[in-house]
């Protein structure tokens, strides 16, 4: 049984940023309201001169895109029309005399009317903010923080099994409602996409169903929604029937974004099932298709050199370390042994959280020849004696500061820890564990157990 949908905390609304369109074709939202000033922090009464700005990197590099920007009267009050292309979340910062009193999470949306009223300084603290598409937000909001509550009990093992199962239904159940009650908001959006990822696992056919129903009502899904489905048909029907499926969902998508993201998801879905050409096509289209967007193009040199160099049944870089006990552990050193290497802080929470889990794997996959390797980066010795005070050092720790971590983080490629490699007896790679997907090592581990 995997409950990976259970250690989503939080949703993050991530906008992302395509080519510039005319104005005529952006949407409009309309935003009115008051900020004034704590009399303790100014007793001048004039609350002029406070702005509210949402702006952005344009494609070049070197401009910035204002979508939004409203300068207050001196009773404090402001009108302003956003102008933007998706309905999404974006981030107003509010400041004065170029000092940020505060960051404003504000749903724009085609046609809506945003009312802002806050106080500096403590802008956060103090905001109000309405409207169709906000007031709906809060609702969503709100089931957030107590899923989460939930959720941190469940992450720490304080709930059984068997209750595991009706919390997750119950949750799912409950952000279902906000979708089917607020039809065609940005809120019931990420509702009915949470509600499906909170599914998987343990009841597929119904997160298939509701899927089907976000699929049919708004022609697309968000990538925590198209990455259980993904998985679910990867592992059911095979890869074929996985990249058929982001197919059609790019077919049905509208925005560019939508386009973008999901052909990562099928060029990086591509990468880990091993078909490193069709990947690298994927990949050269995606470029040339996405020249113009930055935060691609950083993407796709990241997963280039993953796909040249770090792709599965590739041979595993050459390394030499010296660890913690002064013994010498390399490439040529561990031939003919299957091991996993992890490069990580030891004060990562997620680090923390999976090391019992590594504890188990090790316990028994080390009776098939299997070794661990840690890597600590950004880590002294007083942090190693603290993280193994109350825990057993059972396999390879290197030394701190005995490496070069830029270079290791360089040739490795490593853009987020833990970070951890699974490699066969032949020094080939079997996959790469990035944060979370380390829930699926087991799946890796079958293959040393299968050829041992």
């Amino acid at each position: 049984m995997k409950y990976k949908a259970a250690f989503i905390l939080f949703i993050a609304a991530i906008v992302m940023f395509g080519c510039s369109r005319q104005d005529s074709e952006l949407n409009e939202a309309y935003i009115s309201g008051k900020v004034t000033v704590n009399e303790n922090l100014d007793s001048s009464v004039n609350y002029s001169g406070i702005q509210l700005l949402v702006s952005f990197q344009t494609s070049d590099g070197e401009a910035r895109d204002t979508l939004f920007h409203a300068v207050t009267d001196a009773e404090g009050n402001f009108t302003g029309t956003a102008r933007f292309e998706n309905r999404d979340l974006y981030p107003v910062i509010v400041s004065r005399n170029q000092n940020t009193f505060g960051i404003l999470n504000v749903v724009f949306a085609d046609g809506d009317s945003i009312s802002i009223n806050a106080e500096l300084p403590n802008v956060d603290q103090t905001a109000e903010i309405s409207s169709k598409e906000n007031d709906v937000f809060q609702i969503y909001e709100r089931v957030e923080r107590n899923f989460n509550r939930v959720a941190q009990y469940i992450n720490a093992g304080a709930i059984s099994e068997d209750s595991v199962l009706v919390e997750l239904r119950n949750w799912s159940d409950l952000y279902w409602d906000v979708y089917n009650e607020h039809e065609n908001t940005f809120a019931a959006e990420l509702a009915g996409n949470m509600s499906i990822t909170l599914l998987s696992g343990w009841n597929d056919s119904l997160m298939v169903e509701r899927a089907e129903s976000l699929i049919g009502t708004q022609s697309r899904l968000r990538s925590n929604g198209r990455s259980v489905l993904v998985d679910y048909y990867a592992e059911t029907e095979g890869l074929d029937r996985a990249v058929s499926f982001l197919n059609r969902i790019e077919n049905l998508s509208t925005e560019r974004n939508d386009i973008m993201t999901t052909q990562m998801d099928k060029i990086e879905l591509l990468y880990d099932s091993s078909r490193t050409t069709e990947a690298s096509e994927q990949l050269n289209q995606f470029q040339e298709k996405f020249q113009d967007v930055p935060m691609a193009l950083e993407w796709a040199e990241n997963i280039s050199y993953d796909i040249e160099f770090l792709a599965p049944g590739s041979p595993f870089p050459d390394f030499s370390f010296v660890t913690i006990t002064g013994d010498s552990v390399s490439t040529n050193s561990l031939e003919g042994v299957p091991y996993i290497i992890e490069i990580t802080r030891f004060d990562n929470p997620l680090y923390q959280r999976q090391y019992d889990r590594t504890v188990a794997i090790y316990q028994i996959y080390n009776n098939f020849g299997l070794d661990i390797i840690t890597v600590p980066v950004a880590t002294n010795p007083v942090m190693v004696e603290a993280f193994f005070e109350e825990r057993d050092m059972l396999w390879k720790l290197v030394k701190p500061d005995s490496f070069n971590a830029e270079e290791l983080i360089e040739r490795f490629n490593i853009t987020r820890v833990p970070t951890r490699f699974l490699v066969n007896s032949d020094g080939q790679i079997i996959r790469r564990y990035i944060g979370e997907e380390y829930q699926e090592v087991v799946r890796g581990l079958q293959n040393i157990t299968s050829s041992n």
